[in-house]
């Protein structure tokens, strides 16, 4: 039990520094070929914090634990949403704009719907329904990036030019070894946390979805809690919302259709109370905006999202 645990944190530490490292070199290449960074930004690393739940998930799928594959991603986005979010907002209030509201959250609450309708048809997430959930994802992206393009994000992050000859360097290898480097810390990592997750929850008599929706999720959401936590802390709250809303989009999209085209994946109804009760925090968090200061979220609010979270374990442990 014990070597299992220090397995599982071992898992951990290789998920997050694995993402971080593909995602530093996937930028550094995008920034080299000229690719604004706002948009690499939207794209590469929205992608990139949600890795760690894309790989556990698709370890999950094949190797036929389907519920710590859904434990995963509706534990991960009520913790994003709730607790990381919730924390966020008691440190420093946070800043809710149009866009979130009118947008990017409805979306998230759309993707829920999506989610539970593919998965409630016919008991499971086939290969047709995953490609539909990474279409949607590919086109909330698409609509992303050209609507930040037309707001004038154009800035180009430029690489490095040398001093002395003013050409810009280049250091390619470095960056391939760092996307090499960091999948083969992901793949490791995803391995070391189901594996070892699974022997506990065999050994405890506790069922997987319990261990996917705490233990699981908690620590394949860590890279979110840090970035959303120092922004919070550098007063940067646009970045604290979209972190969280934009990984819970990518999580019920991408992370639960990229698995779905390796092997169907079969769906406990148990989680439909689940994605209701995300998408129900998720109308919440934009009832937010009309209540006290417009347009932001407040300590207190912050911490009605992180008692609700606690609930929402113990009752989950439960049931």
């Amino acid at each position: 039990m014990l070597l299992s645990l220090v397995f599982i944190v071992l898992g951990f530490a290789l998920l997050i520094f694995g993402a971080n490292f593909l995602v530093d070199g996937a930028c550094s290449i995008a920034a080299r070929l000229g690719v604004p960074e706002r948009v690499a930004g939207l794209t590469i690393v929205a992608i990139g914090t949600s890795l760690p739940e894309l790989v556990v998930s698709v370890t999950s799928a094949v190797g036929g634990h389907a519920d710590m594959a859904f434990g995963n991603v509706v534990g991960s986005c009520l913790a994003n949403l709730l607790l990381i979010l919730g924390l966020s907002a008691v440190i420093a209030p946070v800043t809710l704009s149009r866009s979130t509201q009118r947008f990017e959250i409805p979306v998230s609450v759309a993707a829920c719907g999506l989610l539970a309708l593919v998965a409630n048809t016919d008991g499971q997430v086939t290969l047709i329904e995953g490609i539909v959930l990474l279409v949607a994802f590919l086109a909330f992206v698409a609509r992303t990036v050209i609507v930040g393009l037309r707001e004038g994000a154009t800035e180009k992050e430029s690489a490095p030019e040398d001093p002395d000859t003013g050409i810009v360097s280049s250091n390619t290898f470095r960056d391939l070894l760092f996307i090499v480097g960091g999948i083969a810390m992901l793949k490791f990592g995803a391995d070391f946390v189901v594996d070892n997750s699974v022997e506990i929850a065999d050994a405890m008599g506790i069922s997987e979805r319990i261990i996917g929706i705490t233990v699981v999720a908690l620590g394949t959401c860590l890279p979110e809690l840090v970035t959303s936590v120092v922004a919070a802390f550098r007063g940067n709250s646009d970045i604290a919302v979209g972190n969280v809303v934009g990984s819970n989009i990518s999580n019920l999209l991408l992370v639960m259709g990229g698995p779905a085209l390796f092997a169907n994946i079969p769906y406990d109804a148990a989680y439909n109370v689940d994605l209701a009760l995300l998408a129900i925090f998720s109308a919440v968090l934009v009832g937010f905006a009309f209540i006290g200061r417009r347009h932001e979220m407040s300590r207190a609010n912050g911490v009605v999202f992180v008692v609700l979270y606690a609930a929402y374990i113990a009752t989950s442990v439960m049931r």
